[in-house]
Parts: structure tokens; sequence; C-alpha cells
């Protein structure tokens, strides 16, 4: 059937304007943020756990006091003497994956002063840890994902380990399940309920680039290529990739996941709040520019601790507040 040229052309003009738009973040009326509190750095990372913070930079673990976010006092420090590239905390004790070092615990029940409990020397960078009751995984970049034995945290013990295809990134863990991913393109699943040598139950390449991985309930967020890359845990063992979510400034650097949102520290454009409830559907529901390139982020109910700076040696944690 031949179309008049004035309506093929009416045609493929919508089409145009309609992809432009499904390929923009979907904005939603929310609250915005103010500054409500600084932390000085250097500052890299920032994990929060009940009323403190743990402040990286570079090679030093610091603890916060949050008892009042909105004035925050450094407490005490302990260095390594490589590069901490990851934390996780746990109750009294951090976690800390500390390059060529390898596996340090620190105790910080005596935030004024932590003291390292034990510390376990692996193949190559240790890139981060997760942890599944006394047994942590840690992602090297060498030997693929470490199997550790942490019952006795003064004597941590190599049991297993996992050679994954590329080099190992992140791992992250959500009861007895494990994420971990490699560059380029891998996403493991690991299930530490079942018994015998550890074996991913799924293994996918459909990843890019991925640096970062964060869970929550129901999903998952990769930060890699500059772009937020979801998956649908709506069946732990069988993570579904939805579609990426660019973020304005199509430069994402990190991600961390509150509940079914996900703040993100998005290099120039500063913090960027996305609601994941459908994840395939992501919607941008807050904001907040920041003067300096913002590098992580952590947060809470009440408050965002948004990391921003130029350089390792350098940074600081802004602490924001959510207004109406």
């Amino acid at each position: 059937m031949n179309r008049h040229p004035l309506v093929i052309s009416g045609v493929m003009v919508l089409a145009a304007v309609l992809a432009v738009r499904s390929a923009s973040p979907v904005i939603a009326q929310a609250p915005g943020y103010a500054l409500a509190g600084k932390i000085p750095g250097p500052a890299n990372l920032f994990e929060v756990s009940g009323n403190r913070g743990y402040l990286v930079g570079g090679k030093t673990l610091t603890v916060v006091d949050l008892t009042n976010p909105e004035a925050p006092a450094k407490l005490g420090s302990y260095s390594f003497p490589e590069k901490i590239w990851g934390i996780r905390v746990v109750g009294s004790t951090v976690f800390v994956a500390a390059d060529f070092f390898g596996l340090g615990i620190v105790d910080v029940s005596n935030a004024q002063s932590p003291v390292l409990r034990g510390s376990l020397k692996l193949a190559g960078q240790a890139k981060n840890v997760a942890l599944v009751g006394t047994t942590a995984l840690v992602a090297d970049h060498m030997s693929g994902l470490d199997i550790v034995d942490v019952t006795d945290l003064s004597k941590p013990v190599k049991r297993d380990s996992f050679f994954l295809e590329g080099y190992a990134r992140d791992v992250v863990s959500a009861g007895s399940m494990v994420y971990a991913i490699d560059s380029p393109a891998g996403l493991y699943t690991f299930d530490l309920s079942k018994a015998g040598p550890i074996e991913p139950i799924t293994s996918e390449q459909s990843a890019r680039a991925p640096a970062s991985i964060e869970v929550s309930t129901g999903v998952a967020v990769l930060v890699g290529a500059g772009v937020l890359q979801i998956y649908d845990l709506s069946k732990p063992a069988a993570p579904v990739k939805a579609p990426p979510f660019r973020t304005p400034s199509g430069r994402a650097v990190r991600a961390t996941l509150l509940g079914s949102r996900a703040y993100v520290a998005d290099a120039r454009d500063g913090l960027q709040v996305v609601d994941l409830t459908s994840p395939s559907a992501p919607v941008l529901v807050g904001s907040f520019k920041s003067p300096e390139p913002a590098r992580d982020v952590a947060a809470t109910d009440s408050y965002v601790f948004l990391v921003v700076g130029l350089g390792e040696e350098e940074g600081e944690v802004l602490v924001l507040k959510a207004v109406p």
C-alpha cells in the first residue's frame, strides 16, 4: 500500500522522539537534599553501620561517630601498608580488602583505638570482601573468589577458591547467596547453603565492565561503563538482566542500595537517587549537585553521605539531608 510522503515523515519523526524519551531518565517529583555537615578527608570510600561511619582514605580506615550526623566526629584509625579497595562491617569487626596485603580483620570495639585482629596474604590484589556466617569471600584480582574461614578472627584460613574468567572486581552477599563480578563481563551467583566445593549456580557474561555490585531485596545493581546495570533478583538464584539506566552525567562511579532506592555517586553531577521498585522501569527521584565530583556514597533512612573530591589524597564526605 502506498503512503503519502508526509505521513511517512511524520511516523519517522514520532519514532525518533519516542526513542529519545526511552533513552532519557524518567524523573519524578521528589525532595531535594541540603548540606547538613561535612567529614574532612582524605576520603575514597564511606560505609555506615549503626551510629558509626567508616571512612577510607588511601591506606587508612577511620571510625567516625555519627550519633549526631550533622556534627560527625572522627574517632580512632588504623593504617595498612597497602591501599584499601573495599570494606565490610559486621558488628564491631571490619573486614578489609587491602590490595597486596590481602585480607585484614580490624577490631573496632574500642572505636578510639582500632586494632588488627588477624590477616591473610592472598595470591593477588584483594578488591573487596563479603561475609556469610564465619566465611569470608574475597574478590582477588588474580585468583578469583577466595573462600576464607574466619571462625577464629585472629587466624583466618583459606580453604578454597573459585577462579573467575576475568579479573575479580567485587563480591557481595545476601543471606546465603553470594554475587561476584569480574571484568570484562562476568556475574556469578553462589549459594553457600549448598554442601561441597564452591561452584556457581549461575554464571553469565552479560555485564559491561562491572566495577562494583550492591544487592538489596529483589534487585542487584552493578556499576560499570558509567551506567547502572540492573538485575531483577525476584528469584535470587536466577538474576534477570533489566535494561541499563543512564544517570544524567553518564558517568556513574559507585552506588549503594537502601530498600528499593539506589543512591548513586554520579561524578560531576553529584548525587542521583533512583527508585528501583520496578527494576525494568527505574525512576530518578532526587539529586544533589556537589561542588566536586562524587566518588562514593552511603545512605541511612535520614541522611546520605557523599564522598567528593578529585584525587585519592584529597576528598571529603558531605552529609546530606532530605528537604521538602
